[in-house]
C-alpha cells in the first residue's frame, strides 16, 4: 500500500499496486475495478466489474489512478479524494447522483463505472464504495469528484 503523505493542502489518499488482468484493454484512470476472482485469484489481478448481483459490490478493488496497460501493474485508489471517478445514474435514472450520495458499483458489470443507489427506507443490500462530491444526473458516464472508501 502506498500511503500519501500528511499534506495540509492535499486530501489524504490510499494506493495499491495491482496487475491488470483484463486481457482485451487497458485501464484508465477513474475506472472502477473489481479483484479478478474468476481468472487470476491471486490477490493481485483486477479486472473488469462483472454483475454487481455476483459478489454484491463487495469485490470492487478501487479506482484506476492512472492508465494500465493488459497485463501490467500500475495503481489503483482505495481511499481518498479521486476527481475523476466514472459514474452514472442507476438504470432508469433514479436516483440522480448528488453530492452524497453512495455509490456502488455498476449493476450490470457492463462498464468500469460506479453508480447511485436508493437510500432512505430501503435497506443497501450492496456495498458502497464511496460517495459523490459533485452532482452526475445523466445515465451516461460522465467523470465526477468522489471520495473512494473501498478499503
Amino acid at each position: 500500500m502506498l500511503f500519501q503523505r500528511i499534506n495540509r493542502s492535499n486530501p489524504e489518499k490510499i494506493f495499491i499496486v495491482v496487475k491488470n488482468s483484463y486481457s482485451t484493454a487497458s485501464l484508465s484512470n477513474g475506472q472502477a475495478v473489481i479483484w479478478d476472482f474468476a481468472t487470476d485469484a491471486d490477490g493481485v489481478g483486477v479486472t473488469r466489474p462483472t454483475a454487481r448481483a455476483t459478489n454484491g459490490g463487495v469485490a470492487i478493488a478501487g479506482i484506476a489512478s492512472e492508465t494500465i496497460a493488459a497485463g501490467e501493474y500500475g495503481l489503483v485508489q482505495v481511499y481518498g479524494y479521486h476527481s475523476a471517478v466514472r459514474a452514472r445514474t442507476a438504470t432508469g435514472g433514479s436516483p440522480a447522483i448528488a453530492a452524497g450520495r453512495p455509490l456502488v458499483l455498476n449493476a450490470a458489470g457492463s462498464v468500469f463505472c460506479l453508480e447511485s443507489v436508493a437510500t432512505g427506507s430501503t435497506v443497501i443490500q450492496v456495498h458502497p464504495c464511496g460517495f459523490a462530491l459533485a452532482a452526475q444526473a445523466s445515465w451516461t458516464t460522465k467523470t465526477i469528484a468522489a471520495f473512494i472508501k473501498a478499503l
